[in-house]
């Protein structure tokens, strides 16, 4: 069997993702085309890049961390000035530490940028403050007076995988004007629709695999103060989108994978809760596959 694949983002939850992995690999079913948004992407990008499950595990320790990787000028900065850098960079993390990891990992698969792999079978989003609109990567950098099959791939996961206020922005300039890209999250956290083409006629079946917390199955959440209400605000930027298209497709290609409460930016995670999200992943994944009646 072959498969569309999608990834939900869902910070260092996002490590369930391998067990996605792995169990479609016992399954047989190969992945033709991926996307993703934020952690989503990054474990897309070493999909497409041709990793397999086994290998992906044995980065564990460095995924874990992956996201809170200082540069060398802020390690030894106190804690306040840290704080005050905030306010001028506009995040408590440069980034460098995942754009520079998966560099070196896409390098080790002979893989820099898009042109380096089959057109199309790659895309996630980002979201673009300064113009206001969400980003298709690569495909959008044309927008930006750029060759989208140039682009560099771990370029593009960085930007799709920037949280706000934890990492600082990619800054993507055209002309003179200087765009802000984040998090592709913060507009689309489920980009199902990305690999959807209106009108195309296609055997090979699209599945989403979506993260979701206990909290996040509520069908309704209580507003009583203003922290409350920022809170509901991202949420519903992040999912009333996709909550949108969901209700018009067919529910069936979508798999939820339940996952603790943790917080995107919550990254230190130990083994055990590590191998445990991988252990889910798989679980759900295989049942899922053994409800389609695979041959």
């Amino acid at each position: 069997m072959i498969i569309d694949l999608v990834f939900s983002g869902g910070g260092v939850k996002a490590i369930a993702f391998i067990g996605v992995v792995e169990a479609l690999e016992e399954k047989g079913v190969k992945v033709r085309r991926v996307a993703g948004t934020s952690a989503g992407a990054v474990v897309g990008a070493l999909v497409a890049a041709g990793y397999t499950s086994i290998e992906i595990k044995e980065m564990l320790p460095a995924l874990s961390h992956l996201f809170f990787k200082e540069n060398k000028r802020n390690k030894w900065l106190p804690s306040w000035v840290k704080w005050i850098e905030l306010y001028w960079k506009k995040g408590l993390y440069s980034g460098d530490g995942l754009l520079d990891w998966l560099e070196q990992k896409l390098n080790e698969k002979g893989i820099q940028t898009f042109n380096d792999l089959p057109v199309g079978s790659f895309k996630m989003v980002a979201s673009d403050l300064t113009s206001g609109k969400m980003i298709v990567l690569p495909d959008d950098a044309i927008y930006y007076d750029r060759d989208p099959y140039s682009m560099k791939i771990a370029k593009a996961v960085r930007m799709s995988a920037s949280l706000p206020f934890f990492y600082e922005p990619v800054k993507w300039t055209k002309g003179k004007n200087i765009h802000l890209i984040v998090d592709g999250g913060v507009l689309s956290n489920f980009p199902i629709w990305l690999l959807e083409e209106k009108g195309a006629v296609d055997s090979i079946p699209i599945i989403g695999f979506q993260l979701q917390s206990a909290r996040q199955k509520e069908p309704a959440r209580s507003i009583k103060n203003v922290i409350e209400l920022y809170s509901a605000l991202f949420i519903t930027m992040k999912e009333a989108h996709d909550a949108r298209h969901l209700e018009q497709i067919k529910r069936k290609n979508v798999l939820i994978i339940p996952v603790p409460d943790l917080s995107p930016a919550d990254a230190f995670l130990t083994t055990n809760e590590m191998h445990a999200l991988i252990k889910s992943g798989r679980a759900h994944t295989l049942d899922y596959l053994e409800s389609l009646n695979l041959k």
